[in-house]
């Protein structure tokens, strides 16, 4: 996350505490809640952005690994903004434009395995402590197998060489047609090599964000072809696992990143947050990167933080 947004994010969190309840950086939970509308989740996240004839809520961005981030101090906590999380979690992968422009990396093949085994992990496991409230009653994020939910390759819409962030929400929506709506699922807009939105490699490395399917919400990832910003975004970070190469490890350290954040606070800062240092996954950006185990494979990772240990983890 860069410093602007979680500067919108703290101003609109304050501006929304009574009429959203978003938390605080203390962590303390509020006891009960209802489902917040969209007009009380564009609230919370800033207000949506009206562009090219689609509606999405202010991105929330993953830094770059040379990005300049606060000193995370002892004793902090996300806490919970009365909103939305994906309680059964699954992932829809839209490959944009691939197919016209090369996937030299094979980055296509290596997120759907990616996908095709988070589910059921520990790593997964971690989110399991977080959940949200609706109509007073409680209900954990789960961690179950099959949690991909399939691939589209969108060979026919072209990709502009730097799509802009309605241009990217537009074609959530496009996978979310085609592959139905869910209410769990992030939507992955992966885009294909030297078609990235502007800022990426240089100020972040991807984002998730929201935008509206016939008035509900659909939580949706700008996910750029990683290896075009090598080190910048974790190419070669460590000796990679026997299941991908060093060139590719930013892609499953920055995916893990996103789905994290978009299952825990699909519609930023309505989940889980904290006003000072940001989502489960932007606490820890970049620190103690390891090959985490996942059911059958391993792939590179960045911990996530754990409420429950007040720490960075790689599992729960």
């Amino acid at each position: 996350m860069d410093k602007l947004s979680r500067l919108v994010g703290i101003a609109a969190c304050v501006s929304a505490l009574a009429a959203a309840g978003c938390a605080s950086n203390s962590g303390v939970t509020p006891s009960s809640g209802s489902p917040m509308s969209l007009q009380q989740q564009s609230a919370a996240n800033g207000g949506w952005v009206h562009d090219g004839g689609v509606t999405y809520a202010t991105p929330h961005y993953m830094a770059t690994r040379n990005a300049q981030r606060p000193a995370v101090k002892p004793d902090i906590l996300l806490g919970y903004g009365n909103g939305p999380v994906l309680t059964k979690p699954k992932m829809y992968l839209i490959f944009w434009g691939y197919k016209a422009n090369g996937d030299a990396d094979k980055l296509k093949k290596l997120l759907v395995a990616y996908a095709k085994t988070i589910g059921g992990s520990p790593y997964d496991n971690i989110y399991t402590q977080y959940y949200d409230i609706v109509g007073g009653v409680k209900t954990n994020i789960l961690d179950e197998n099959g949690q991909y939910g399939g691939a589209w390759n969108d060979n026919t819409t072209p990709v502009p060489t730097h799509p802009t962030d309605s241009q990217v929400a537009a074609e959530a929506l496009l996978g979310v047609s085609h592959f139905g709506y869910n209410a769990n699922a992030s939507y992955v807009v992966a885009t294909p090599h030297g078609h990235s939105s502007s800022g990426f490699a240089t100020s972040w490395c991807a984002y998730h964000s929201a935008t509206q399917y016939n008035g509900q919400l659909v939580s949706y990832t700008n996910l750029p072809y990683m290896p075009d910003a090598g080190q910048n975004c974790g190419a070669n970070i460590i000796s990679p696992p026997s299941d991908e190469l060093g060139v590719d490890e930013g892609m499953t350290i920055v995916e893990g990143h996103e789905y994290g954040e978009s299952v825990t606070d699909p519609n930023p800062p309505s989940g889980w947050y904290n006003n000072s240092y940001g989502e489960i996954g932007d606490i820890c950006a970049w620190q103690n990167i390891q090959n985490d185990t996942f059911r059958t494979s391993s792939w590179t990772a960045q911990p996530m933080f754990s409420n429950a240990t007040q720490s960075c983890v790689h599992s729960y």
